[in-house]
């Protein structure tokens, strides 16, 4: 409960360093970007990895950018799509210390429309080197994942065209393997979401929820609404209204159009995390 939360179990008086190692679009100088998204947030004390993107192309980002994924304590898998999973085994044989966090469902089959869009070659994974957690989990100091991210919100919720194989039978998806990555500095924290398949404020909500006194430093991720409708941005700029972080940076799946959108809402507040793009959180 939030009741637990200490001060020894924030990131106090020190700096954070999110580092887009991959994203849709790109801007810095001999670096490529691809549809998908890999972070790397360095707290000064540890390393994480969110997401691999979906090849090898945030390992050769890195070396660029002079960053040594050997060095990451934590890859942390915010679920099982192909854009987020696809550099999974390329990770694995660059780093040979760093645990990977995800939810068991991460493995389920999972299919848009008809065409696979699950995590690649999963049986010749080493299975020592994952660790399942279904409850808010504190993997280093002041840096939690959270697993459980009850829709209260159905209009925010993007399962449209998904569909995973559980049971015995295709169904729809609702994403039951989706996490996000919450940093706590002092009295903040900041949000990390890769797809928000279960909405953005949905996921907001939950963090709010476990840490009740805390207000919103940075929002940073995918919110699912490049190709929807306008309304699908409505809900979410309506929520932010009162929701608002002190940042807002949107990414991958929210889409260029709706990016504008949100700059017209929230002005300078709001920025766009491409490829190569370092934001600080202090």
């Amino acid at each position: 409960s939030a009741s637990l939360v200490g001060s020894e179990m924030c990131i106090r008086d020190r700096s954070i360093k999110i580092t887009t190692l991959v994203e849709n679009s790109v801007y810095g100088k001999g670096l490529q970007g691809e549809h998908g998204l890999s972070l790397l947030v360095d707290t000064g004390e540890h390393r994480l990895l969110f997401d691999t993107g979906a090849s090898d192309l945030f390992i050769r980002n890195a070396r660029i950018l002079g960053i040594d994924l050997k060095e990451v304590d934590f890859l942390v898998l915010s679920h099982g799509h192909r854009d987020h999973t696809g550099g999974l085994h390329h990770f694995l044989a660059v780093n040979d210390k760093a645990q990977v966090v995800c939810k068991r469902e991460l493995f389920q089959s999972k299919f848009k429309d008809e065409r696979e869009n699950g995590v690649m070659q999963p049986d010749a994974l080493d299975g020592t080197r994952f660790r399942f957690v279904d409850e808010v989990t504190e993997l280093c100091r002041g840096v939690f994942v959270f697993p459980q991210l009850p829709v209260t919100d159905e209009e925010d919720t993007h399962f449209e065209h998904f569909f995973t194989w559980a049971e015995g039978r295709k169904q729809a998806d609702t994403f039951t393997d989706e996490l996000a990555l919450v940093l706590k500095q002092g009295a903040e924290v900041s949000v990390l979401s890769a797809c928000s398949h279960r909405g953005i404020t949905n996921i907001i909500r939950a963090v709010q929820e476990y840490f009740p006194q805390s207000s919103l430093k940075l929002v940073l991720g995918g919110f699912h609404i490049r190709n929807t409708e306008k309304e699908k941005f409505d809900v979410i700029a309506r929520f932010l209204e009162s929701h608002l972080p002190q940042r807002l940076g949107v990414c991958h799946c929210t889409g260029i159009d709706k990016y504008a959108l949100f700059h017209q809402c929230f002005a300078d507040r709001t920025f766009y995390n491409y490829t190569g793009r370092v934001a600080v959180s202090y």
